[in-house]
Order: structure tokens, then C-alpha cells, then sequence
């Protein structure tokens, strides 16, 4: 890598867009669904917005000036032949539908395993809950992640259907029974909101 792609990239970190600021925001310091993600990253000649190793995904934020660009086409195919997924999005659109974007990368980043048979279970059951786990609000993307690292191999059958349901739940209503600002149902649904509330 050039000194010159490493300077250069140092600007476009100082520099950033505002939608570049705000999609930094969301995916920095581990935040999103724990992957670690680089800014203003070179990677051969090319510096890309957003770059999760890991995942081999690369993320770009477009202005106007990218509309039909045959210079991102290329680089776009170069990228894809050295293994990582591009997505793009516009600056309207990570400005103005932040979550739905973000719930794109989510769709990227965890893909939905198949359903389980009845046979093989175990690992593959708790890597699907972990998947069905996973929330667009970071407060409760935590917390139910703890709590599955810590208490859902002992939870009995009647246990995790209850949690099951639970999942079902859109996020702000669920966060709400989680922090006791909604009353839960009786029974076992209030039983298992009170071990998910002690992790």
C-alpha cells in the first residue's frame, strides 16, 4: 500500500460526509451485532467507505456523482474477485431510512439458516436463536445476547417456547417488558423476563 492511498485515506476520515458520520456511528466500537468494522479503509489501489474483514463485506456511501460511475463498476469487480460482497447505498437513503439500511447489512452479515430437522440439533439450534436474537436496538440486542450465552442451554421446554415468543415481539414493545416499563403476561412469560432482566 502507498504512503500517498495511507494520506490520503487519514483525509476522508477527517472528512467525512454526513451520512458517513451517521452509518460510522451505527457500526463503530463494535456496536452493530459485535463486528468490527474499518472506516476509510485502502484495500489494493482502491480506499473503501466501510470494510468488515471478517464478513468480507464491503459498505459504500454514494453522493449524486456515483449514479452509473463505470470507475465503481470496475472497482466494485475488482473487490468481488478478491472475495468481499459490496453494498451501496445513497446518502438519502442512510440519512432518511437508517434502519432499513441497517437491517440490509443485518440481512448480510447473519444470514438466516435453514430451518432444523428434528435430527442435529444442539449448536445449530443455539447458533439459529442467536440469529433470531439479534435486534436492530442495541440495548436489547445486548441483553438477550448475554442471556443466551448464559442461561439458554438450561432453559426447560415451556421456557423456550415462552422465549420464542418473546423474539416474535417488535423491538421498542419487547425492550419495554424487558425493562419493566410494560407489564408482561402471567406465567411463564413473566418468569423468563425476570431471568432475562437479572443477566
Amino acid at each position: 500500500m502507498s504512503l500517498s492511498l495511507q494520506v490520503f485515506a487519514k483525509q476522508l476520515r477527517r472528512n467525512m460526509t454526513d451520512a458517513e458520520k451517521l452509518l460510522w456511528y451505527r457500526l463503530r466500537a463494535h456496536r452493530f451485532i459485535r463486528a468490527k468494522f474499518k472506516r476509510q479503509q485502502p484495500l489494493g489501489n482502491y480506499i473503501v467507505d466501510f470494510v468488515c474483514f471478517e464478513a468480507k463485506l464491503v459498505i459504500e456511501v454514494d453522493g449524486g456523482q456515483h449514479f452509473d460511475n463505470t470507475q465503481d463498476m470496475q472497482r466494485d469487480e475488482w473487490l468481488r474477485g478478491q472475495g468481499f460482497e459490496v453494498m451501496r447505498f445513497w446518502n438519502n437513503e442512510v440519512l432518511g431510512q437508517t434502519e432499513s439500511v441497517m437491517e440490509k447489512i443485518l440481512q448480510v452479515l447473519t444470514p438466516s439458516p435453514q430451518p432444523l430437522s428434528h435430527e442435529g440439533r444442539g449448536d445449530r439450534l443455539l447458533e439459529r436463536v442467536r440469529w433470531r436474537a439479534r435486534r436492530g436496538l442495541l440495548e436489547l440486542d445486548i441483553v438477550l445476547g448475554h442471556f443466551i450465552e448464559a442461561h439458554y442451554a438450561q432453559l426447560d421446554e415451556a421456557e423456550r417456547m415462552a422465549f420464542e415468543v418473546l423474539l416474535d415481539m417488535p423491538d421498542n414493545p419487547l425492550w419495554d417488558m424487558i425493562s419493566g416499563r410494560q407489564e408482561a403476561a402471567p406465567g411463564e412469560q413473566q418468569a423468563l423476563l425476570e431471568k432475562i432482566r437479572a443477566v
